[in-house]
């Protein structure tokens, strides 16, 4: 018979302290620029900015989809008012699941362009600290981004043996700190490019 060890609350910044422990090691070893600018582009992809163009990208991908079964009526010599409409919607919008899959491609783009705009021969131990610092925000950010798409934590929850009652964590609230954040990311980059300029110019 299995016993129960312990019963715990887990708070909303515990929960989010242990989701940002792989970011904040692989912003250790990829150092603050890689990781500054990486987190500059996951800012601007969480930001409406980035809805825009995940709208964008949505709409060009179903207008190319529209294309083919146009085409295939335009060969079959259908008359044009049997034409498929171009327009239709392949992929829907709204879904959650697209909007999740747009989001990651959009996420890599930002960690590829911070590898290669970011790259450097050596890191100081202080770089490194700072990129930790940037990991952080930057796993925070992907995990505010899928929280407020899927809503996963929009009302407490309680998983058994051992027993962990999960705190809500309300969209409105997530929203606000997500904000704060791509501000905080943006003033510290722009400290730490300032500071590295005159260590540079020196």
């Amino acid at each position: 018979m299995t016993q129960v060890l312990f019963d715990t609350v887990i708070t909303n910044w515990e929960l989010v302290g242990l989701l940002l422990l792989p970011g904040i090691i692989y912003g250790l070893r990829r150092g603050w620029q890689e990781e500054g600018f990486t987190a500059v582009g996951l800012a601007i992809a969480v930001s409406p900015i980035g809805d825009r163009f995940a709208e964008f990208l949505i709409l060009l991908t179903n207008r190319m989809l529209g294309v083919f079964p146009l085409g295939v009526a335009i060969l079959m010599n259908k008359p044009p008012e049997e034409w498929p409409s171009l327009g239709e919607e392949v992929i829907p919008a709204d879904s959650p699941w697209v909007q999740v899959g747009v989001f990651f491609m959009m996420t890599l783009v930002a960690y590829r362009a911070g590898t290669v705009l970011g790259r450097r021969r050596e890191v100081s131990l202080m770089g490194r600290l700072a990129g930790a610092m940037f990991g952080a925000m930057n796993g925070f950010l992907i995990l505010a981004r899928i929280f407020l798409l899927a809503n996963p934590f929009e009302e407490g929850m309680e998983v058994d043996v051992p027993a962990i009652q999960v705190q809500a964590l309300p969209s409105e609230r997530l929203a606000g700190i997500l904000y704060g954040v791509i501000g905080f990311i943006i003033a510290l980059f722009l400290l730490l490019a300032w500071l590295n300029r005159r260590r540079a110019l020196e």
